[in-house]
């Protein structure tokens, strides 16, 4: 049993499904975020306002070095070799206030057309932007519908007497604690990360979050048990161009099962799935995909 309803938290987000079509063989790096990131980056310092809102928030909050970001990047799973005629896919997910950026991101992206990617600077044509959700197209040879550019909220679906769920970390997970990456990570570690992601988002993006909930879970999240876990570091380095160095986005893949009585966490879970969790979420690390279900009784 499933309710769409949801009185503990509130957010709207726009995902843009953004396709590029590879006009020169290029033979890419295993994980896409860094390279993705660097040329939303590039596309966007067109337009001073955009790029510092999405790309420079830190300088609006003192600089601090954990400011929160206002979207995220989803690259495709890794492809390697690029041939000509292959698609590049990606989404860039603009969260809370963001979403206003949503038309000007895209008719920045259509102006520009061609984009160099990779440490060749291989040429990739944009071919067409949908909804990343509903799929309806946005823009394609020079024609748009506004009309299909909308923002909906984060799903925070609950789902009645679940007992067990097994989560899925598609991308690697970075959460660090004390400065260290953790390589082992419980239940609580999990939502307590899915709980803080969504308080800074609506405290600095709008929407809102039930801290009294948050109290509760906190209460019952020690309850649920492990079943098992397959989790594995998965390491990854990446390139900065603009720092001139490589950096680490090494992060633990795999998946955990739990059971207890979950339904509580359903709603914040099944929000994780589209907002990630941990660091590096503007890379597309901390995806995650969770399925639930009922433990028969012995």
């Amino acid at each position: 049993m499933t309710d769409q309803r949801n009185a503990h938290f509130s957010l709207v987000y726009t995902p843009l499904l953004i396709q590029l079509k590879c006009h020169e063989t290029a033979l890419l790096p295993e994980y896409l975020g860094s390279t993705l990131h660097g040329i939303m980056g590039w596309a966007l310092l067109s337009h001073k306002e955009v790029y510092r809102y999405l790309f420079e928030n830190r300088s609006f909050g003192g600089a601090k070095q954990d400011i929160i970001n206002p979207y995220i990047i989803e690259p495709p799973r890794y492809h390697g070799i690029y041939r000509v005629g292959d698609e590049l896919c990606f989404q860039f997910v603009l969260l809370g206030d963001a979403v206003q950026y949503c038309t000007t991101v895209v008719k920045i992206l259509s102006k520009i057309r061609w984009f160099r990617v990779g440490a060749e600077r291989k040429l990739f044509e944009l071919s067409e932007i949908r909804h990343g959700q509903t799929l309806q197209l946005i823009w394609k040879n020079g024609e748009t519908e506004w009309k299909h550019a909308v923002s909906q909220l984060v799903p925070g679906t609950f789902q009645n007497k679940s007992t067990y769920c097994s989560i899925h970390f598609l991308t690697p997970l970075r959460i660090r604690r004390n400065g260290n990456l953790l390589l082992d990570i419980d239940f609580p570690t999990i939502m307590r990360n899915i709980t803080r992601r969504m308080s800074e988002l609506t405290e600095r993006y709008g929407g809102y979050v039930d801290l009294e909930e948050i109290d509760t879970l906190q209460c019952l999240m020690e309850m649920v048990q492990e079943v098992s876990s397959g989790l594995y570091l998965n390491k990854i380095d990446r390139y900065s161009t603009r720092r001139n160095v490589k950096m680490d986005l090494s992060g633990l893949m795999g998946a955990m099962t739990f059971k207890g009585e979950l339904s509580a966490f359903t709603s914040w879970l099944n929000a994780a799935s589209i907002l990630h969790i941990g660091r590096n979420t503007t890379f597309g690390c901390g995806k995650i995909d969770v399925v639930f279900g009922a433990m028969e009784k012995s």
